[in-house]
């Protein structure tokens, strides 16, 4: 009753919910920043997971980018590829080798700034469990994390993701 209530709120206190806030506002400020070729490698795969059969995702040689990851991650990016065609069509075609709309701009660095809510997902729920005062803390240092900026959400990766699995 009121005591969950109560420790519910403690956990998720309004500095937590500023603390994200912020580091999603700064991110989404980001979208035109510099990217590296992992924009492209990343394109290529929802392109090579939309467009081509399962059986060619790892011997198609269109682009010098080809999938090589493991079946988990291409699967990954081939959800997120069906999501990629509802933003632009142009993103997920195969031969559009260097394609960078700002449509496509902002999809892939939404996708890591969602995906890296998984991770800050898993840190609520642990401190729900261990430490509840600890939240606002942790929720700083996954937010504002400069590994995670600068790989994530300069070289397309999702490590917030997979760390939030884990």
């Amino acid at each position: 009753g009121e005591v969950g209530a109560r420790n519910h709120r403690q956990v998720l206190n309004p500095s937590a919910g500023a603390i994200v806030a912020f580091a999603f506002s700064l991110k989404v400020l980001l979208f035109p920043a510099y990217r590296s070729t992992d924009f492209e490698v990343h394109r290529n795969w929802l392109a090579t997971t939309h467009s081509l059969p399962l059986s060619e995702w790892y011997v198609d040689e269109t682009s010098q980018w080809t999938l090589d990851y493991p079946p988990l991650f291409a699967w990954f990016e081939y959800l997120l590829s069906r999501l990629a065609a509802l933003f632009d069509g142009e993103m997920v075609v195969l031969t559009q080798l260097g394609y960078a709309s700002r449509a496509t701009v902002a999809f892939q660095r939404s996708s890591v700034i969602a995906t890296e809510l998984v991770l800050i997902l898993a840190a609520y729920l642990h401190c729900r469990r261990v430490s509840r005062r600890a939240f606002p803390l942790l929720a700083f240092l996954i937010a504002l994390n400069p590994g995670l900026l600068l790989v994530d959400h300069v070289h397309f990766q999702y490590n917030g993701l997979l760390l939030g699995v884990l």
